[in-house]
């Protein structure tokens, strides 16, 4: 590659050592005041719009029962089914933790499991290593189930990182919408990548 110095010798230890060499100058965040972002919304309201809009599909339910009667109505046809909610014995159809293997996951077709924080502004919900123990389910299976608290919606993302501040996470993600892309000659592909469908649950 003409312009490119490759250095074939070179391993990962000397890699890691030149980037802490090189590391640009940190800059403090600045203070940024929320409440030039408070505007008088109906938060539910616009959680369930921004969910539908990003290709999600919001109901509202009154008990875990009541969801998996839902859920089992929505995807009578998908076999392999689990759940991280209570009372999942009778729902669930395979036991990841007795299981788990590449087989299992590869035919995962419904994966439920709560959300504690949800954002109003663009349907978003936070998923982090401390909801779930195997951290590829929410993005192998074939239709994914979140449960949200509405008392849990925030009106943006601002608020959302608020809340996330100083809590400790291996691993954390916001959800919005399946998976989806466009790049693929301008043509809009659902599932791409994830789930084929996201549901959620407001209770």
């Amino acid at each position: 590659m003409s312009g490119i110095k490759i250095d074939r010798k070179m391993g990962k230890e000397e890699i890691l050592s030149r980037v802490k060499k090189n590391k640009p100058v940190l800059h403090i965040l600045p203070e940024i005041d929320l409440k030039i972002f408070s505007e008088e919304l109906d938060l539910i309201e616009t959680f369930k719009n921004n969910v539908k809009v990003v290709g999600g599909t919001c109901y509202t339910s009154i008990s875990v029962n009541d969801i998996y009667a839902q859920v089992e109505k929505l995807f009578s046809n998908q076999k392999i089914k689990y759940s991280l909610l209570p009372d999942n014995q009778l729902y669930n159809t395979i036991d990841f933790k007795l299981k788990y293997n590449q087989k299992s996951l590869e035919n995962l077709d419904v994966f439920i499991l709560k959300s504690n924080l949800g954002v109003a502004e663009n349907g978003a919900l936070w998923l982090s290593n401390n909801d779930f123990n195997i951290r590829v389910l929410p993005f192998i299976t074939k239709h994914l189930i979140l449960v949200i608290d509405s008392k849990n919606i925030v009106a943006t993302l601002h608020d959302a990182y608020q809340n996330l501040a100083g809590k400790d996470y291996n691993f954390g993600i916001f959800i919005s919408g399946p998976s989806k892309t466009a790049d693929i000659e301008q043509s809009l592909v659902i599932g791409a990548q994830g789930a084929m469908s996201l549901t959620v649950f407001l209770t």
